[in-house]
């Protein structure tokens, strides 16, 4: 069953959210998305649409009461490894979400914001936040509606089902009137699921909504179109796709990933050593020249920290990667992994989702980030997940030209998960800052999950 944390997250992008009394929904300060608190009905309302000419109910109408054994359009359900062949993420054609509202809400990380955007969960599947979540566990039909930015021909609508898959039985177009554009039997399926539903001719669709039966949280990720020809660069969404799949109960789950960091843990410190894939990016950049200028004094302080208390901070995400020395490859511990809340944190390990380098012990490595926008920060962090300590440097780099240090010290091996925070000596406006490593003086894979900003209160 979903659950949410004493704290309350950003649907769509993580971030904390300050919780008033009274308030159902909160807006992202970082991301201007809706999160909504509690299971709840949808505050946007369906627009009425009047009975046809002979008198019967309207399509929304019809659906509402669940499938009534009739099918139209043509829909075809794939798995993940079926899907590799049709570019899942459709990064030259994919047109993803920029508003979604619901029949009800769970709340929290499974609110409808988490439909905005390419997915986040899938392929992975199970009760995972960051999809949508209904409000009640059982409920004979709920529905999303999403809604696009840009008016271009489609060829194909795509529902990713990341819990529950199988349970999606109707999608209308709800642009200008209601115009079905698939019903079908929905059945029980195994793993996350692409229902792929064809729009025969092409044509654009702004606004969308998908039926589906809730048999015990039934979640969808997120809703994408295929545009009929390639995007202009400016539209293009680049998102690494998640390197993990698979379904797993949550026992399940957390013995299986024990058991995994314990082999992996012993394979690292008897000094075993992996191979970067055939995609990896192998060749490295030089490093980059030390600022000339030094803000300040600043320290900086390394430990475990609650998970909840470091959401409940005004911490200010990476939402860009700008720069790095090198990365493990472009899917599997991407230097993109850094940005957005943590994903990985407080878990430790040699994990996929965390940025690291393309060899180990290598010298100096370094990632350069930007947040969405300058933030008058009093501190800047980072999560490191494996081998932690080996972080030497923290730069300015919001203007290129005028780079300046705001930390420098000797790396540190600290065990497990930590979060590193450079405590500023005054209020400081930043924009970018890069991280520089000396991965010699910490061998093994240095993997960090996430960079962000501590916003002055």
């Amino acid at each position: 069953m979903p659950r949410e944390t004493n704290v309350t997250r950003c649907g769509n992008c993580g971030a904390a959210l300050e919780r008033r009394p009274g308030q159902s929904s909160l807006e992202c300060a970082y991301c201007r998305q809706t999160t909504w608190l509690a299971p709840t009905t949808a505050a946007a309302a369906v627009a009425p649409v009047a009975p046809s000419s002979d008198g019967s109910a309207s399509l929304h109408q019809r659906l509402l009461q669940g499938h009534g054994g009739a099918t139209h359009g043509a829909g075809v359900r794939y798995s993940p490894a079926q899907m590799e062949s049709r570019d899942a993420w459709s990064f030259e054609r994919g047109l993803w979400p920029s508003g979604a509202h619901a029949s009800s809400t769970f709340g929290g990380s499974w609110s409808p914001s988490a439909l905005l955007g390419p997915p986040r969960v899938y392929p992975r599947c199970g009760d995972i936040g960051g999809a949508w979540a209904p409000g009640p566990s059982n409920s004979p039909v709920e529905w999303v509606e999403v809604e696009f930015a840009h008016e271009l021909p489609v060829t194909a609508v795509r529902v990713f089902e990341t819990n529950r898959p199988g349970s999606t039985f109707a999608v209308l177009d709800v642009t200008a009137g209601e115009q079905l554009l698939y019903e079908g039997m929905p059945r029980t399926e195994s793993g996350a699921r692409v229902l792929e539903v064809a729009v025969d001719p092409p044509r654009a669709l702004r606004r969308l909504r998908v039926y589906v039966v809730n048999p015990g949280w039934a979640e969808i990720d997120t809703v994408g179109l295929l545009a009929a020809a390639p995007l202009p660069e400016a539209l293009r969404v680049r998102r690494p796709p998640p390197v993990r799949n698979g379904c797993l109960s949550v026992a399940a789950g957390l013995s299986i990933v024990a058991f995994a960091l314990a082999v992996i843990g012993a394979a690292v410190w008897k000094g075993s050593a992996r191979t970067p894939s055939s995609g990896s990016s192998s060749s490295r950049l030089a490093p980059r020249p030390r600022p000339a200028v030094t803000v300040g004094q600043a320290s900086i302080v390394r430990s475990p920290v609650d998970v909840d208390d470091l959401m409940a901070r005004s911490v200010w995400w990476a939402s860009q990667v700008i720069g790095f020395s090198s990365e493990y490859s472009s899917t599997a511990n991407a230097a993109a992994g850094v940005r957005f809340a943590p994903d990985v944190y407080p878990r430790h390990g040699d994990m996929a989702a965390a940025w690291a380098s393309s060899a180990t012990d290598a010298g100096e490595e370094w990632i350069e980030v930007r947040f969405a926008s300058p933030v008058a920060a009093v501190s800047v962090l980072w999560l490191e997940t494996f081998n932690a300590g080996a972080v030497t440097r923290v730069d300015d780099v919001t203007d290129p030209a005028a780079p300046a240090v705001l930390w420098e010290g000797a790396p540190t091996r600290v065990a497990g998960s930590v979060v590193a925070e450079v405590l500023l000596p005054a209020r400081r406006t930043i924009g970018a800052v890069r991280l520089v490593l000396d991965s010699r003086a910490v061998p093994g894979w240095n993997e960090i999950d996430a960079i962000g900003l501590v916003a002055a209160p």
